[in-house]
């Protein structure tokens, strides 16, 4: 599941290929960047503490360091990648997708499908969406609200948690599960 995720985002990154920012072109840290009203866009920033934005176009990417923030609303598709401590929000979308090290927060809502791979400390939230695919490379919470049904049989409704050790993610409390212990 993680190489599919892996790849299917390398693949969505590349085929990106319009890369500019309606803001600027300063993708650095610090510096808010940020695409709106095309077909396409892929915003990258090599350094930490980058502040991405996507919103109203059919197709975005974003790829930063550590420490970085970045929003994708109202895009058809959305892949996201960071490093550690990033915060990371998806929605009304078709499709999010999202790569991402340690102690990420992700925000997943109004979207169809919300895909991600996290590091260990990360904190994952999916709310109305119908499918929720999380694979947690290390302890991590993902709390489910308002997921609808999967394609493939799903034990917990929407909401399919993998574990990197192949253990099953334990239900904390109703809609809400962990890899490792529950916080």
């Amino acid at each position: 599941m993680r190489r599919v995720l892996a790849v299917l985002g390398f693949f969505l990154l590349c085929s990106l290929c319009a890369i500019g920012c309606t803001s600027g072109d300063n993708c650095s840290s610090g510096h808010h960047c940020e695409c709106s009203e095309g077909d396409q866009c892929y915003l990258g920033c090599d350094d930490d503490n980058c502040d991405l934005s996507c919103h109203n176009m059919n197709r975005c990417g974003t790829v930063c360091g550590d420490a970085c923030s970045s929003q994708c609303h109202d895009v058809k598709q959305c892949s996201q990648s960071c490093g550690s401590g990033c915060g990371l929000e998806c929605s009304n979308t078709d499709s999010c997708g999202a790569i991402c090290g340690e102690n990420c927060r992700l925000d997943c809502h109004d979207t169809p499908q919300c895909s991600a791979e996290v590091g260990p400390g990360s904190v994952v939230t999916c709310h109305s969406v119908n499918e929720c695919a999380i694979v947690c490379n290390g302890a991590c919470t993902v709390n489910c609200s308002g997921t609808g049904s999967c394609v493939v049989e799903c034990p917990n409704g929407g909401c399919d948690v993998n574990c990197a050790d192949n253990s099953p993610a334990v239900e904390c409390k109703p809609g809400r599960f962990a890899c490792g212990a529950c916080p």
